[in-house]
């Protein structure tokens, strides 16, 4: 018996000091305040406020910022307008051939639902259905005559149609005919007759800005100057004005080649042409140096301006070839 008793004291006093051992389960809480005693031992404590700053910092950093695109201004030039004005008359035509699809579908509908109504009636209906059968066909043939009009209206519609499709294809030949589109630069065989057209009056567009900010302006810059006393035009002015004038009238010479099916189509010239776009002139590693051993047309130019003493110009380039003195 005693030695029950002391068993059971042991096993007692273990059980008491694990349970001792098990540490106290504590949970996080969030308080506006804090005690002193829990200032002291704050670990599993957090301010309201720094809750509030970590959420801000949180959603500071995973804040998608919204990039705004900024409004491109539409050039505004006469290609554009052309362009708008094709598209226009595609879309017309477009709906006009809708319109007589549809209308040419009911007209259809209407007179099937018409040789339906005709077909002769059964026996034994009697005199109220053949009073309705009439009805319908009166109906009908009032839809047919009201449709009948209207297909008046569209037949003026399609003789409108024909001549807008007249004009657009009288302007399309007139414009290969003047511009020999295959010639001009970002020419592509694989691309619509409206995109390649509208490349056209581009380039157009971007030759002749070229001109007038490189050449043109200059010139009348010079001439508004001395306009009130052209005797007193100094060296300077004189030697610039003829350069001037003498380079404008090579550039349109050397653009006149895309053009023109006689003149030979220069191997590199449509890719100087190509480079007014960006406003720099030419690229001089598209020249060649002048051949001044054996005849060519740039070669007589050359003598020809060396004896009114020019001798270089600000545009150097006519038949691929450098004019400026090597």
């Amino acid at each position: 018996m005693r030695n029950k008793l002391i068993i059971l004291f042991l096993f007692g006093a273990i059980a008491s000091g694990l349970h001792a051992q098990q540490p106290v389960t504590r949970h996080i809480r969030i308080a506006d305040t804090l005690t002193a005693q829990e200032k002291t031992n704050r670990n599993p404590v957090i301010l309201q406020s720094e809750l509030d700053s970590l959420i801000k910092v949180y959603n500071a950093t995973n804040m998608q910022q919204v990039v705004k695109d900024l409004p491109v201004e539409a050039k505004k030039d006469f290609s554009s307008y052309i362009f708008i004005a094709l598209t226009v008359i595609m879309v017309l035509l477009g709906l006009i051939a809708v319109m007589i699809y549809r209308h040419q579908q009911k007209i259809n509908k209407t007179i099937g639902g018409l040789s339906k109504e005709q077909q002769p009636v059964k026996a034994g209906k009697g005199k109220s259905s053949s009073q309705t059968l009439e009805s319908k066909i009166s109906d009908l043939n009032a839809e047919l005559h009201k449709l009948s009009k209207e297909n008046e209206g569209m037949s003026r519609v399609i003789k409108e149609y024909n001549g807008i499709q007249h004009e657009y294809d009288s302007l399309k030949h007139g414009m290969q005919k003047a511009y020999k589109v295959k010639n001009y630069p970002g020419y592509d065989k694989a691309k619509d007759e409206t995109l390649a057209m509208q490349g056209v009056l581009e380039t157009e567009n971007m030759v002749a800005n070229y001109a007038y900010e490189k050449f043109l302006k200059p010139i009348l810059s010079i001439t508004d100057a001395n306009k009130n006393s052209p005797a007193r035009l100094s060296a300077v002015d004189k030697e610039k004005l003829l350069d001037l004038l003498v380079s404008l009238s090579l550039l349109y010479i050397e653009y006149l080649y895309l053009r023109i099916n006689d003149l030979s189509i220069g191997g590199r010239m449509v890719e100087r042409i190509r480079g007014f776009s960006n406003g720099n002139g030419i690229d001089a590693a598209l020249l060649k140096k002048l051949n001044i051993e054996f005849g060519s047309r740039a070669l007589v130019m050359k003598m020809a301006l060396e004896k009114t003493g020019v001798t270089r110009l600000s545009y150097p380039v006519f038949d691929e070839t450098n004019l400026n003195n090597q």
